[in-house]
């Protein structure tokens, strides 16, 4: 069959192709290369004290095996933060970022970037929502419950970077709250008192574990404001034998005690102020029944022994992003006096030291020499 082609069809066809060029244009026009930028991020997770980056293009390479130790997990995205280095005016405000087949990147609109030169980058981990840049821009809060302390959190180190150039940016972070821990011996002096301790309980009190951290971009720090004290941290339950001496010092697991503290119980807090009378750890622990002198010595139940902080850490504070481990000293001699212990602080998965007190127990803090 023979079709004819008519006037009002020629002119429905140069019509819909007018549209169709104009549609075209535009969606060239705001998808256009210019108006993206796809940018990827190379992250490290960084010792205190520590700077490294794997980006190529200028950047040294500063990581260590052993600084890859700590990943971000991949299902949860991290928060990005940017501000124009000169106006401090809001360019980037709390952006998530994925990972995707190992790769973290981010496709950027930056049609509103061209008047601006350089941008200065933050970031932070796991992302929370209600984060929100602060009067002046040079600053944002973020507030943690306790899950978000328990993921991380992290902070990157600012970076400046041209807009002309943002293929790969290096993010260091760093750990900004407190992981703590216990190991713990019998240090009774006589043998004959020695190796009947069990113990049952193991708790920290008045701890702080939720609040909000404030960074500074500019300055490549922060200060926490601790918003929720917890009266009480459960670290251990269960029935384990403490060891005799020092040499056979063990971790407090959950519901037992191990060699090493990465099989340890620990948890995340706040770093706060260690105020007279506030802050202690409570143990509660069995002594079994043994003979001493010619005497049978019964058998002790829940017997409690709080461990005051104050006086224990230098300057009588937590310091942001470093590890704790109280060492704590079971007297049987001294079962109603004050019992000994001391504590050591570490950067995060430490793996060198310098032993500043040699003598355990004399209630001092000298750096870790524990690895993990």
């Amino acid at each position: 069959m023979k079709r004819t082609i008519t006037l009002g069809t020629i002119l429905a066809i140069v019509v819909f192709t007018i549209i169709s060029c104009t549609v075209n244009d535009e969606m060239e026009s705001f998808d256009g290369f210019e108006d993206k930028k796809d940018v990827s991020f190379d992250v490290v997770i960084s010792k205190e004290g520590r700077i490294g980056t794997r980006a190529e293009n200028g950047y040294e390479n500063f990581a260590t095996e052993n600084d890859q130790e700590a990943k971000l997990d991949p299902s949860k995205p991290f928060g990005l933060m940017g501000i124009d280095a000169k106006t401090n005016a809001i360019l980037i405000n709390n952006e998530r970022v994925f990972e995707n087949a190992g790769i973290r990147s981010k496709t950027f609109n930056s049609r509103n970037w061209y008047s601006t030169e350089t941008i200065l980058l933050s970031a932070y981990y796991p992302y929370v929502d209600e984060t929100e840049f602060l009067a002046g821009n040079r600053t944002y809060m973020i507030p943690y419950r306790q899950e978000d302390t328990q993921a991380g959190p992290l902070v990157s180190r600012p970076v400046e970077r041209s807009t002309s150039y943002m293929d790969v940016i290096p993010l260091v972070f760093r750990h900004i709250t407190n992981d703590i821990g216990f190991r713990i011996c019998d240090i009774t002096y006589d043998p004959a008192l020695q190796g009947h301790i069990r113990i049952r309980k193991l708790s920290a009190h008045n701890v702080a574990t939720e609040g909000y951290y404030i960074d500074s971009i500019g300055n490549n720090g922060g200060r926490w404001v601790q918003k929720v004290i917890r009266d009480e941290v459960p670290v251990f339950e269960g029935n384990a034998r403490v060891g005799v001496g020092t040499e056979n010092e063990m971790f407090v697991g959950i519901d037992n005690l191990v060699p090493d503290r990465k099989h340890s119980s620990r948890f995340y807090s706040v770093p706060d102020e260690i105020r007279m009378g506030k802050q202690y750890i409570e143990v509660v622990f069995d002594v079994d029944e043994f003979d001493y002198n010619g005497q049978h010595m019964r058998e002790l139940k829940d017997q409690v022994q709080k461990f005051p902080i104050y006086g224990v850490l230098p300057g009588n504070s937590y310091i942001c992003g470093k590890q704790y481990t109280f060492h704590l000293g079971l007297d049987l001699a001294t079962l109603y006096q004050a019992i000994e212990f001391t504590a050591t602080v570490a950067d995060w998965e430490n793996n060198y030291s310098v032993d500043i007190n040699s003598v355990w127990g004399e209630n001092k803090i000298y750096e870790d020499n524990d690895f993990f």
